[in-house]
């Protein structure tokens, strides 16, 4: 008899040559052509089984609950969307607008209909219409919209007469101008000849061939170019000049400062004054027009009011003064 394969073990696979006429001669029942038919159980996975719970490859799994979007959601997020690109799309739109605006504005406002036509200077008596015009650059007829009047008017106090402008534009094609001029002071001679227009500030206003009248500054500083300031050591004397009382400097023909600040007066006459430095300069002033109102002074001589309480009239000193 041939051996039983083992319990177990896996049945003899017939050879690939064999007819089934052969294999069911060698098994001996008609049963064998047939396969045994697989039981509904043997089909179906245990519940639990890995088997149970995946699906097979290609076939439509359950469908995730999180991952559907009603459709009332999904329309109203639609909606968001497109208003928010109407909304990006008005921007756009009304800015392009703007500046459409703006560059058709820019281009009306520099054309000739709105160029300078008419300039009107008033004030300017030491310093002139056409200077204060060229100063402002207002020669050329510019467009309105480029007369700034604050920088304009700083470039016309630059002139050495001018202590204050004022611009005023006046749409579409007029400006005045507004002049305060300085008041002058006093007189310096310049070493080369002629005399130097001071004012109160020690700033030279102008160059004059002949002294015009005036008060004359002899201070140890020579004055340079108009616009210019004169150092310091002319400040006493400036001081003096702007402290007097009109009564008192309508006699005071000269004011003279040394180097030390030493400030004298001259009279005219021969008569002078002495007064020392500023200090108490208003007590000193005051001393001097007492003295000139109660006696009649004549030179040669010197009223001494380095004292204000204690002023002396005498005759000059034979040696210059300190």
């Amino acid at each position: 008899m041939p051996e039983s394969p083992p319990e177990g073990s896996p049945p003899p696979v017939p050879p690939e040559d064999e007819t089934p006429e052969a294999l069911r001669s060698r098994t001996g029942s008609p049963e064998a052509e047939q396969p045994e038919a697989a039981s509904p159980e043997a089909e179906q996975p245990e519940a639990g089984s890995p088997e149970a719970e995946q699906p097979e490859a290609g076939s439509p799994g359950p469908a995730d609950p999180t991952s559907v979007v009603h459709p009332r959601v999904w329309q109203r997020r639609v909606a968001v969307l497109r208003e928010q690109g109407h909304r990006r799309l008005r921007w756009v739109v009304a800015g392009v607008a703007v500046l459409v605006v703006v560059c058709v504005a820019l281009l009306v406002l520099h054309t000739p209909l709105l160029a300078l036509r008419h300039a009107t200077v008033r004030g300017a008596q030491h310093t002139g219409t056409q200077a204060v015009l060229q100063a402002a650059g207002l020669l050329d007829d510019p467009p309105l919209i480029d007369v700034d009047p604050k920088s304009t008017a700083a470039e016309v106090e630059r002139l050495p007469w001018v202590a204050h402008a004022v611009v005023v534009r006046h749409w579409p094609d007029s400006v005045t101008i507004i002049v305060t001029e300085r008041v002058p002071v006093g007189l310096v001679a310049r070493p080369s000849g002629g005399v130097a227009v001071i004012d109160v500030s020690g700033r030279v206003l102008a160059w004059e061939a002949s002294a015009p009248p005036g008060l004359v500054l002899v201070v140890p500083v020579t004055p340079g170019l108009p616009g210019t300031v004169l150092a310091r050591p002319a400040r006493p004397a400036l001081e003096v000049a702007s402290a007097m009382a009109p009564s008192l400097a309508a006699r005071v023909v000269s004011v003279t400062a040394n180097a030390e600040g030493t400030v004298s007066l001259g009279l005219g006459g021969g008569v002078s004054a002495v007064l020392g430095t500023t200090a108490g300069l208003e007590a000193k002033l005051t001393a001097l027009a007492s003295v000139l109102a109660g006696a009649h002074v004549s030179g040669p001589a010197v009223i001494d009011v380095t004292v204000p309480d204690e002023p002396t009239v005498g005759p000059p000193p034979p040696g210059p003064r300190r």
